[in-house]
């Protein structure tokens, strides 16, 4: 029931008096609030496809980002030829390089062994009338150290194992070990913790000690315990199987002698993804460009953002995805044509992948240049330029900010007026129903009068008329 409506309007003089005022209402309102909720309603779906839009044109932005970024141009992949000789990690930014490696010596512990005991519990001999201690040198040149240990009648080979152990040792660790040869299988062993000769081991006599009788194992007879590999004809000694500072940013683990190549190249899978993300969210731009500009045949109106700006975006697009740059002096990639694009006659860009992979491994320096430019040579980069301008069109203060900043006023507006219309109904249609119950109510005195006329000349005409005889 429209504003206005009274359920009994009618009822008095018979007339269809609600029927007339709601579609008396129904004309204005279609003439005169329909036009402006059509309005609202076409505004508020150009907001929502400006919001789509502008969200899509932010994803292109943010593969442009990327690929203006020095760092993404840093990531290096590492293989050795063997990996049975060595394996290696590489971190951003090191230099792209292939060398031959060999491995002629890994790092090891030091290690001793006494002479052979029957049991775990065998007792230790001294000479008579001595001061039995056990020491042994742990490290090499100023940063050795001695470490000395006071024996007494009964220790067994056990209890001196647990000895060395429980000292504040510098890196050894003290064992006993079953060899099984027969009758003596057990020997008390002294391993260093690390390798390299700065872990050595050295004992000397046992003054005092009778039977222990070491013997050096790893590292004897003067055998380096530093691992050693050769790179051009230079040889290297190292500490340690691991060993990070011959190639910046390049880590080695020695796992065998031998020889392997090794190979820092440009990693190429991530810059791939972001060409291939770049062009298709370009894709997804023109697409959504062309479905929000284009004459719907059907409803014979144009598309939402048929009359904005964003009519000749898909035109400029073109023109920064086609842009030549030199970033370097090669010439070798100048656009993105060089790259494997392709343009449709659609607008969309199809990607000969297979050509990106190659130029991407054959010409990395020429893809960086292109993308990243040349500073010294005052050359922009086109990513720099495309996520520029890609900012200039989404990001905040943009074209497609200030489309829907006027949109939203637009409807903001329009809602004023809408409200203003729909009151000033209200107020109209509030009088004419009260002159519709006026009329009502009068036409309902008129027929109850008729009624009594007609009903008091009904008794005046029985009383006039003459009776018969």
């Amino acid at each position: 029931m429209s504003v206005g409506s009274i359920s009994t309007l009618g009822v008095g003089s018979g007339l269809e008096l609600q029927s007339i005022l709601d579609d008396l209402r129904g004309v204005d309102e279609r003439q005169r609030l329909a036009p402006l909720e059509n309005n609202i309603g076409r505004l508020e779906s150009q907001l929502e496809a400006f919001s789509v839009l502008q969200n899509k044109l932010l994803d292109m932005r943010g593969y442009a980002r990327d690929l203006s970024l020095e760092t993404t141009f840093l990531a290096r992949s590492v293989t050795s030829s063997a990996e049975n000789v060595l394996t290696a990690i590489v971190g951003d930014g090191a230099g792209v390089q292939t060398n031959t490696i060999e491995v002629e010596r890994l790092a090891t512990r030091s290690s001793w062994q006494s002479e052979g005991f029957a049991s775990r519990d065998a007792l230790l001999e001294f000479e008579p009338e001595q001061s039995p201690k056990f020491e042994y040198q742990f490290g090499a040149g100023e940063s050795q150290t001695t470490i000395s240990l006071e024996l007494e009648e009964g220790i067994t080979l056990a209890q001196l194992a647990d000895r060395i152990n429980s000292q504040d040792n510098p890196g050894v660790t003290a064992s006993i070990v079953d060899t099984g040869v027969a009758g003596t299988p057990y020997r008390l062993v002294l391993r260093a913790n690390e390798v390299g000769e700065n872990n050595r081991i050295t004992i000397g006599a046992e003054p005092g000690v009778t039977n222990l009788g070491f013997s050096e194992q790893q590292g004897a007879d003067g055998a380096s315990l530093n691992a050693q590999i050769s790179i051009d004809g230079i040889v290297y000694q190292r500490q340690s199987n691991t060993i990070g500072d011959i190639f910046p940013g390049v880590s080695l683990t020695l796992q065998n002698p031998g020889t392997s190549t090794l190979s820092v190249t440009d990693k190429t899978d991530d810059l791939r993804d972001l060409v291939v993300g770049l062009v298709e969210a370009y894709n997804e731009v023109v697409q959504s460009v062309a479905a929000q500009v284009r004459y719907d045949e059907e409803s014979g109106q144009p598309g939402v953002l048929a009359h904005t700006t964003v009519q000749g975006l898909r035109y400029e697009l073109q023109d920064l995805m086609t842009s030549m740059m030199q970033g370097d002096d090669s010439g070798k990639v100048g656009s993105l044509f060089d790259l494997g694009m392709e343009f449709q006659r659609d607008g969309s860009i199809t990607l000969d992948t297979l050509a990106l992979d190659r130029m991407l491994a054959e010409e990395g320096e020429a893809v960086r240049a292109f993308f990243l430019g040349d500073d010294q040579r005052q050359a922009p980069g086109f990513a720099d330029r495309l996520h520029e301008r890609l900012g200039g069109i989404a990001s905040w203060g943009g074209i497609l900010d200030v489309e829907k900043n006027t949109a939203q006023e637009r409807v903001r507006d329009l809602e004023d007026r809408l409200a203003s219309e729909k009151e000033r109904l209200d107020r109209r249609y509030a009088v004419l129903t009260r002159q519709f119950v006026d009329l009502d109510r009068y036409m309902s005195q008129m027929t109850n009068m008729s009624s009594y006329l007609e009903s008091q000349f009904d008794s005046l005409s029985s009383l006039l008329a003459p009776k018969k005889k």
